[in-house]
């Protein structure tokens, strides 16, 4: 397609191309002598035509194509704007999530501490459970051993009571 600034160059070139229709068609003498005029007029003014026919086209189709590319220019704009608005707000949201796993691992290590100190306070728990189970197993082997002297203790009593 041609650009309203080239017209100016294909209106230059519309010359030399004449020229060399001409020196092509010099393979034919008799046929040039008779439509030398003729073919030459035909092909200058279909050219000339073809030139007007074609800056029309562009007079019709230009403005439209420019509106059209102004507005891609600030679609393309607007879109890198909003593509740096979004690599920044996934800068902010990565830097958020770092500090939040940053807390999440403090908090690990402090709980982890925290289960650390109970489960040793509940194993001492547990070792003086087990203890005092085992000193009052001890204590109720005492109690009855003691309560068995005294019962037998006291049947000897009376068996020797009973046999005065």
């Amino acid at each position: 397609m041609l650009k309203s600034s080239n017209i100016n160059s294909v209106l230059n070139e519309l010359p030399n191309q004449s020229v060399q229709s001409s020196s092509s068609s010099n393979e034919n003498p008799k046929q040039d002598a008779e439509t030398c005029c003729s073919s030459k007029d035909q092909d200058v003014m279909g050219s000339l035509a073809a030139l007007q026919l074609s800056a029309g086209v562009l007079q019709i189709a230009e403005p439209p194509l420019e509106h059209v590319r102004g507005q891609l220019r600030e679609l393309i704009g607007r879109q890198n704007k909003i593509y740096i608005d979004l690599s920044k707000e996934k800068y902010k949201l990565d830097c958020s999530e770092v500090a939040k796993l940053n807390d999440m691992m403090s908090d690990v290590k402090r709980y982890k501490e925290k289960l650390t100190k109970i489960k040793k306070e509940m194993q001492g728990v547990y070792q003086r459970t087990k203890e005092l189970k085992k000193r009052a197993a001890n204590v109720a082997t005492c109690k009855q051993r003691d309560y068995q002297r005294k019962l037998d203790r006291q049947q000897h009593e009376e068996s020797l009571i009973g046999s005065q």
